[in-house]
Formats: C-alpha cells, sequence, structure tokens
C-alpha cells in the first residue's frame, strides 16, 4: 500500500492546508497578544487615572520633601503603585519610592508635557530611576499647580499578557491540529476520488471499459467531471462500436470481393492488399505486406510496367484501365484511380484486379467455335452446292451420274442436319432449358433398346455387341430420352472405331463409394479398337474436337457426340471416366445416381471434446453436403456452449449454425452411426472414440478457441480451421 506522505496530491493538498494554517496561526498569536496587551495597558491606564484623580484629593498642599514623601510613601503601598508629586515647573515635590530632593527635573517626560498640554498624559518607557519599563500615568492640578503621576511596572502586565498567550496558544494548537486533521482526512478522500478518475482516464485511453462507469455519489465541483469522464466513456464506447462496425463492414466486402483490391501511396509502397489480391500473386495468405514495394508482391515486368504506367497517369480526371497477362496465362482487367484525402491531396492509388482469364478462355472458345462450325458447315454446304450447280448448269447425260450426284447431296444435307441437330441439343443443356423428366429405369431395358438400334449396323461390319447386367440391379434415376441419347453417342463412337471381328461390350454394375454417398449404377461402353493416345484423353469431350480429323469425316461424325455425352451426365449429377490404351481399345465409364434403398439407420458423428467450435463447424457444412439419407450428428465428451466466433466465421461462408446446439454423447443414437471423425488437436487432447464397431477417420485440427490474441487475430485461427474443415468435407462427400 502505497504510504500517504509519499502520495504527491495528498502532499500537495495538505501542504497547503498547513501553510494557511500556520500563517493564520502565527497571525492571530502576534495580533491577538498585541490587542491583549493594550487592552490591559489601556484599563490599567484608566484605573491609574482614577487612582490618581483619588490620590490629588488626599494629599495636601504646601507641603514638600519628607514629609511629602511619606504620605505618598503610605498611599503608594495602599494603592500597590508608585506616586509621584511634580511641580509645574518639573522640579519633583514628592515620590513614594525615592527622595524627592534627589531626583531629577521631571519637566521633559513624555507623559509630564501630555499633561501639561491635555490634562492627562500616558507613556511607557524605561525609568532611569527604579531602572525597569514602567506604565506611567499623570493628571494635571493647574487650580493646585501641580501634577500627579502613578506609576506601575509593566512586568505585572507582561505576567498577565503571556498567561492569556499560553491559552491563546493552546487554544490555537488545538483548532489547528484539528484543522489540519480535517485537511488531511479531506485530502485523502480527494486523493481517493482523484486516483479513481486517473485510473479510470487511463482504463478508458488504453481501450478498456471492463470495470464499469464511475460511481457518483456527491455533488460538488468533482461529482460534475466524474458525470463528464463517464458521459465521454460512453461516446468513446460508441464511437469505437461505430468504427469496429465500419471495419468489419469494409474487412467483410473486402473478404467478399471476387476481384483483386491494391492499395499504393504516391511512391507505389504497398498500403492494402484484400485476400484474393494475395491469391492472385501467390503469396503467403497472413503475411503483413503494408509498406512493401511492388516487387515484393510481383516480380512480373507487366506488373513493373503497369505502376509505372499508374504513377504517370493523371487518374484523378479519368479511370486508368489496362489489360496485362501473368504468369500461368492469367489475364487481369486493371483499374486504377487516384486515392485523395478531404483536401484534395493525392494519397496514393486504388488497383482493382479482375481475373478475366475465364472471359479470355471463353473468347478463345468462341473463336475456336466459329471457326470450327465454320468449317464443319463450310464443307458440306460446299460439296452440296457444287453438286447441286453441276446437276442445273451442266447436267450429266448418264443417269447413273445424276443419281450419284444426288446421293452425294442427300449424304452431306443428312451429315449437315446432324450437325444442326447436335448443335441445338448442345445449345440446349449448356443453357439449361431442356427439362429433365427423372424417373426410374431399369438399366437392362435402357441398354437393351439402345443395342437393338445397332445390331444391324453392327452385323454389316462383324462387330460383335455384348451386354452385360448384374442381378438384383437398382434401378436408375435419370431422364429415359437423354439416357438413351447418351447411350447411343457412345455406342455410335464405339462402333465407328471399332475394327471388323471387334468388340463392344455394355455393362452395368453396382459400384460402392468410399465418400459415403450411396452406391451409384456404371455403365461401361468399352470397345476393342484402335484406342486414344493418353495426351488426348482431357479433349476429348470439347466441342469438334476431334483425335483423327480426316477419319471422323469420313465416318459422318460431328465432333459433338461426346460434348453432349458430358453435358447429360453434368445434367444427371453423375460422373464421367475415359480410359484407352492405343491398339487395346476404350472404356467410357458412366457413373448414375441409383434409386435402390439407403442403409437403415445410417449416420456420421463428428466428435471433440467441447462440441462448441470444431465439430460444430463440421456438422454445419456436412448437413449442406451430405445426401437426404445420410443424417449427421455432432457431441462433445465435455460438451460446452456453442462458440460465437464459430457461428461468426460461419455466417461468413453463408451456413447458419446458430440453431445447432451443443450435445454430449448420451444424447445420440449411438447405434444408428456408421462412421466417427475425430477432430481433436493431438498435441494438446486425446481423442475419444466409441466402444462399438464402427469406421473411424481423425482430423488433427487444433482448438481454435485457444487461440492467443486481439479479436481479429483470434478470427483468422477460426476461419482458418473453418477453411481446412470445409476442405475435408468436400473430400469426404466430393472425392
Amino acid at each position: 500500500m502505497k504510504r500517504p506522505w509519499k502520495n504527491r496530491l495528498v502532499v500537495k493538498f495538505f501542504l497547503s492546508y498547513l501553510i494557511v494554517v500556520l500563517l493564520l496561526f502565527v497571525f492571530f498569536y502576534l495580533y491577538a497578544g498585541a490587542i491583549i496587551k493594550d487592552f490591559h495597558i489601556a484599563f490599567l491606564s484608566k484605573k491609574m487615572q482614577e487612582e490618581a484623580k483619588i490620590v490629588s484629593r488626599l494629599l495636601p498642599l504646601g507641603l514638600d520633601g519628607d514629609v511629602l514623601d511619606k504620605i505618598c510613601r503610605e498611599l503608594g503601598r495602599d494603592l500597590a503603585v508608585r506616586i509621584t508629586l511634580i511641580a509645574l515647573n518639573g522640579n519633583v515635590l514628592g515620590d513614594s519610592d525615592e527622595l524627592s530632593v534627589a531626583m531629577e527635573n521631571h519637566a521633559t517626560r513624555p507623559e509630564v508635557l501630555e499633561a501639561l498640554s491635555k490634562g492627562a498624559g500616558r507613556s511607557i518607557r524605561y525609568s532611569t530611576t527604579v531602572r525597569y519599563e514602567m506604565l506611567y500615568q499623570a493628571i494635571l492640578q493647574r487650580e493646585k499647580g501641580r501634577i500627579v503621576r502613578i506609576s506601575v511596572p509593566l512586568h505585572s502586565v507582561e505576567e498577565a499578557v503571556g498567561s492569556i498567550r499560553q491559552a491563546i496558544l493552546a487554544g490555537l494548537l488545538l483548532v489547528s491540529g484539528l484543522g489540519l486533521s480535517l485537511a488531511f482526512l479531506f485530502s485523502r478522500h480527494l486523493e481517493r476520488r482523484v486516483k479513481r478518475m486517473v485510473e479510470f482516464s487511463e482504463n478508458v485511453s488504453e481501450g478498456s471499459f471492463s470495470r464499469g462507469p464511475i460511481q457518483v455519489k456527491e455533488k460538488d465541483e468533482l461529482s460534475v467531471l466524474e458525470k463528464n469522464l463517464n458521459e465521454m466513456s460512453r461516446n468513446i464506447q460508441e464511437k469505437i462500436k461505430g468504427i469496429t462496425a465500419e471495419k468489419e463492414k469494409v474487412e467483410s466486402i473486402l473478404r467478399c470481393m471476387i476481384e483483386g483490391l491494391l492499395v499504393v501511396d504516391t511512391q507505389g509502397r504497398v498500403i492494402l492488399l484484400n485476400q484474393n489480391a494475395q491469391k492472385m500473386f501467390n503469396l503467403a495468405p497472413r503475411q503483413n505486406f503494408f509498406g512493401a514495394s511492388l516487387l515484393e508482391v510481383s516480380r512480373h515486368p507487366e506488373m513493373k510496367q503497369l505502376m509505372e504506367e499508374v504513377l504517370a497517369c493523371d487518374c484523378s480526371k479519368e479511370c486508368f484501365t489496362k489489360e496485362i497477362s501473368l504468369d500461368d496465362d492469367k489475364w487481369f482487367r486493371v483499374n486504377a484511380v487516384s486515392l485523395r484525402d478531404g483536401n484534395e491531396k493525392p494519397l496514393g492509388y486504388i488497383l482493382v484486379f479482375h481475373d478475366v482469364t475465364e472471359l479470355k478462355r471463353l473468347e478463345t472458345v468462341r473463336s475456336d467455335f466459329v471457326a470450327n462450325v465454320s468449317h464443319e458447315l463450310r464443307t458440306p454446304v460446299t460439296a452440296i452446292r457444287g453438286y447441286a450447280e453441276t446437276l442445273l448448269h451442266s447436267p450429266p447425260s448418264d443417269p447413273k451420274d445424276a443419281e450419284h450426284f444426288l446421293g452425294i447431296i442427300h449424304r452431306h444435307s443428312e451429315r449437315l442436319g446432324r450437325l444442326i441437330d447436335d448443335l441445338l441439343t448442345l445449345s440446349d443443356l449448356e443453357s439449361g432449358q431442356i427439362r429433365l423428366e427423372m424417373g426410374k429405369l431399369p438399366a437392362a431395358d435402357l441398354i437393351g433398346r439402345v443395342l437393338e438400334i445397332f445390331q444391324d449396323q453392327a452385323a454389316k461390319k462383324n462387330v460383335a455387341l455384348w451386354q452385360s447386367v448384374d442381378a438384383h440391379l437398382p434401378l436408375i434415376i435419370g431422364d429415359a430420352d437423354r439416357l438413351q441419347q447418351l447411350l447411343i453417342n457412345l455406342i455410335d463412337n464405339a462402333l465407328k472405331y471399332t475394327p471388323s471381328g471387334g468388340r463392344i461390350e455394355v455393362a452395368a454394375r453396382l459400384v460402392s463409394s468410399n465418400n459415403h454417398q450411396p452406391p451409384r449404377v456404371e455403365i461401361a461402353v468399352a470397345d476393342t479398337g484402335c484406342g486414344i493416345s493418353e495426351k488426348d484423353l482431357p479433349r476429348l469431350t470439347e466441342r469438334f474436337y476431334r483425335v483423327d480429323k480426316a477419319r471422323s469425316r469420313e465416318l459422318g461424325g460431328t465432333g459433338l457426340g461426346l460434348a453432349i455425352v458430358k453435358h447429360i451426365v453434368q445434367a444427371h449429377h453423375g460422373l464421367l471416366r475415359i480410359e484407352s490404351k492405343i491398339q487395346k481399345g476404350t472404356t467410357v465409364r458412366v457413373l448414375l445416381l441409383s434409386a435402390g434403398p439407403a442403409k437403415e439407420s445410417r449416420g456420421i458423428l463428428f466428435l471433440c471434446t467441447g462440441n462448441s467450435c470444431r465439430s460444430q463447424m463440421a456438422e454445419g457444412f456436412a448437413r449442406s453436403l451430405a445426401p437426404e439419407n445420410v443424417k449427421i450428428f455432432s457431441a462433445g465428451t465435455e460438451p460446452k456452449a456453442v462458440h460465437p466466433l464459430a457461428i461468426k466465421v460461419m455466417a461468413e461462408a453463408g451456413i447458419d449454425i446458430s440453431n445447432q446446439s451443443s450435445k454430449g454423447l448420451g444424447t445420440l443414437p449411438l447405434e444408428n452411426i456408421d462412421l466417427v471423425v475425430t477432430l481433436c488437436g493431438e498435441a494438446q487432447e486425446s481423442c475419444p472414440t466409441l466402444s462399438k464397431n464402427t469406421e473411424h477417420l481423425h482430423w488433427p485440427l487444433p482448438d481454435p478457441a485457444l487461440a492467443k490474441g486481439d479479436e481479429e487475430t483470434v478470427l483468422e485461427t477460426f476461419r482458418a480451421v473453418r477453411d481446412e474443415i470445409r476442405a475435408r468435407i468436400e473430400k469426404l462427400f466430393n472425392p
């Protein structure tokens, strides 16, 4: 505890009171002593004046010398005073203490002179006769021709005044002690109030408002200051909340921007860089680039040239726009504007990077598509026009030649029709204008109907068609017409490229998934044709892509068959896989949803210790991605309330988990759990497991609730864990 005398505030208050009290004490003591002495002397002087009048009546006239000295001595002894009788010329006629004949002339004595001029006189002076200070009182008896003087020694007055001064001193000391004690207590009280205000203001200056407002208990000037400090604290809190809310809005906007945002100062140093910009330039997500030069962000020559042009441009009058190409064939459209303060002073530049790589790719695809369509249409149109002009202007004389020409025109017109039909079909599939009539279909019937179409064509080419469908295969969920078109395209391609004596097998079987989704029905079309090189496989589903263009046109292909197959599969939420080996054949596998019954009591449990952060976020993501027949649960071995920051970061991801609650294992139907995913950090917690024989996965994720630092640092930890959980959940359900 801090000692009071070491507190400068108490010392200052107390010393000020002490100095004032001491000054008043000294002044009053001295002034009161002088006043009392003057009062006592005045009282004594008046008394002596009365006694002098009485003595003057008792002293006879005409006497002097020893006789008169004797009378004066007797009267002085009775009155306890010294009596001196003085003639008008100053000669001493009689005295009670000394022989009058031996005394000097008193005409120059102050009291004698005053009595001669005023009738009465008084003086205090040192007596040369008796050799100590005396009080003299003289009265004039002009009719008797004499002056009567009475004197007393002042040491009695001094003794009386001293006694009174001692009493006054004792009283002053007592009052001063009480006053100083009260002053000290008041100083301490005042110091405590001021100290509370100082501590409160320090907390406010540091941004801490946890202690609450100052309690105002008194009504004085300091209470007004306390009220003002409380009001100031409330205003600061409101402003901080407003600033924080605005900051969160800006940060949310920056996070949600699909564009990259780069803010630089007038020297080209980085002021702000949002997350998408960091991703665009392949930068570390948590690295601080404030004040960094542009070379630390990107060393690409295009970026250096861009910054030079921006710094040289007057962006206050018009928006700077330029398209640049960076590494990995990335294209960006950059818009730049000037950043200025309230006084129109330039502070820097705001650069917005729009990723137009996809637009560039689509432009390339569009130009390629137009070129391919033009090329594909030109061949049949040119052939039709050529033979038609020949028949019109130079008809052959031989009817067989004319019939041959007409056959060519008919064949090319059919090809043109197929091409247009495929283009329209592909356009409808890509735009989503085709409405699928979903139903439950038996795979065997679907495959059988399509194979019937190709029986004659396969027989002519001496290619064997085989069908293999597993027994008890569940029904397929899909549009019968579109799935039939899919198989027609696949078998047609297989038949075109399978040589005579080859074989085409269409098989259907049930395949299980290791991602805890229901099994799918796989329809595979396998041929023993020439095969496709591995480098061509990724582009097989592109429009107009042909491995052997000349042979494809010769066989009547439009180059759109597999593109249509891909879009039909996507419309059915299926999967398409193509496998091929040169000179061994090609297998195209299509995985479709089945209508078979789901496994009873199927469920996934996400388990951690507190069930407040990690497992709750995993449950939220899993509910949005899991099939309808899979139930999602989360629980904790020591359940706690759902963490508010977990709710906040999940809301940023578009998933509301505010209605989810924390649960223990005892509240769950454990018999319906098929998979347990534990999310405990290996180094910090022991991972709980269930005793029943269930499949088990372990994701070692740190507990974000244990993160240290300010709110933004903790939020970044929550977001990192959230993103890791989302990636794992997506991989779990969509491998």
